[in-house]
């Protein structure tokens, strides 16, 4: 109910043309005009970034400084209600995180600093990060990852979309999150997350695994054997759980509600007892690997915007699915009406969705 609300008070927004501008171009050394009406030939640009699926970002250079312009596309390449009205979330999330930034600068440092955004002009300008798109996961990286995690969550923020795409490494060694398209608002003592209650299977956390970690051990760009990733998800359990911890313990003392909290709890103790038992963990292994490809699978298919990699985790899904059905089912691991279905079922679905999944290929275009 809460989704189909908020969708629908954006597209009432979108349709009552007014705008959202946050910051200022004082003292800039070019104009708004000059940055709507940018492209790859223009002479300050230094690089296009054409992946994005609703927008299009230009690193820019004005003497000495260094700029990113987030330009929104003409119609996003989601074809659904968010991937349509992500660019309006952004720049309402950007004025909320500007305010947030001020009153609590340190729990917000990973994120970016908006100069300039305004909605109708589908421009967002930012400093130029110098950084490099994740490669090497680290204990650090995850603990920077998480803490921002639950910072966001305990201000009501939710971020749905940590894909590889939207995490930055700086010079420093400093995280950054700099997309926020798919980050929505909600009340961490009553919600699990921006659906209300409706849907518990989603958590912070849960979506840096599905969005960015099952994908990363999946491409597995640094060429780790299959020991040295399950080590590499060890560490990052060990990361999540004590930064559960420290979102429990705020949970409790700032009295949320019941329900709020026996469900993290729930997640935490769960975690506690797999790390304890290497068996133990690979079956939350395996658990969580089923749950983050079947939800990333669901979620291209949703927006129509699928990859080569979209097949690959059909393929994946299919495989445990064969091999590991009766594991599965005892850990309570299917979901969405999943639970009634027979392997040989589960199996068609999951064949047919792999067929969608080439059907709605982007080609070059990737998330």
């Amino acid at each position: 109910m809460m989704e189909q609300q908020r969708q629908q008070a954006q597209l009432d927004f979108v349709r009552s043309g007014q705008n959202i501008e946050i910051g200022t171009m004082q003292g800039l050394p070019f104009t708004l005009e000059q940055l709507k009406a940018t492209t790859s030939e223009s002479d300050y640009v230094v690089e296009t970034f054409n992946s994005g699926l609703t927008a299009v970002v230009y690193h820019l250079k004005f003497g000495e400084q260094h700029w990113t312009l987030k330009q929104k596309r003409a119609e996003s390449l989601v074809k659904n209600v968010d991937g349509q009205t992500s660019f309006l979330n952004e720049v309402q999330r950007r004025r909320d995180l500007t305010l947030a930034k001020k009153k609590a600068p340190e729990s917000f440092r990973h994120i970016i600093d908006t100069q300039f955004a305004s909605y109708t002009d589908g421009i967002i300008l930012s400093p130029w990060i110098e950084g490099e798109l994740l490669t090497n996961l680290t204990g650090d990286v995850f603990r920077q990852i998480f803490t921002t995690i639950v910072n966001l969550e305990l201000n009501g923020l939710f971020e749905w979309d940590f894909c590889p795409g939207n995490i930055l490494l700086d010079s420093q060694g400093e995280i950054k999150l700099f997309d926020f398209g798919y980050m929505y608002t909600f009340d961490p003592l009553v919600h699990f997350n921006s659906n209300g209650q409706a849907t518990p299977l989603f958590h912070g956390i849960e979506r840096f695994e599905t969005r960015f970690l099952f994908d990363y051990l999946l491409k597995n760009p640094v060429n780790l054997l299959s020991g040295a990733l399950f080590d590499l998800y060890r560490v990052e359990k060990q990361c999540a759980l004590a930064a559960y911890q420290h979102k429990l313990q705020q949970l409790v003392e700032l009295d949320a509600d019941q329900t709020v909290i026996i469900r993290q709890e729930t997640i935490n103790q769960r975690w506690q007892h797999a790390l304890a038992d290497d068996e133990a963990l690979q079956e939350l292994y395996l658990i969580e690997s089923y749950r983050s490809n079947v939800l990333d699978l669901l979620d291209d298919l949703h927006g129509k915007s699928c990859s080569l990699y979209t097949l690959k985790k059909a393929d994946l899904v299919l495989q445990l699915v064969e091999n590991h059905f009766e594991q599965l089912k005892a850990n309570n691991a299917f979901f969405f009406g999943d639970e009634e279905l027979e392997k040989s079922e589960l199996l068609a679905k999951f064949s047919l969705f792999r067929k969608d999944a080439e059907k709605y290929q982007l080609g070059a275009v990737e998330d």
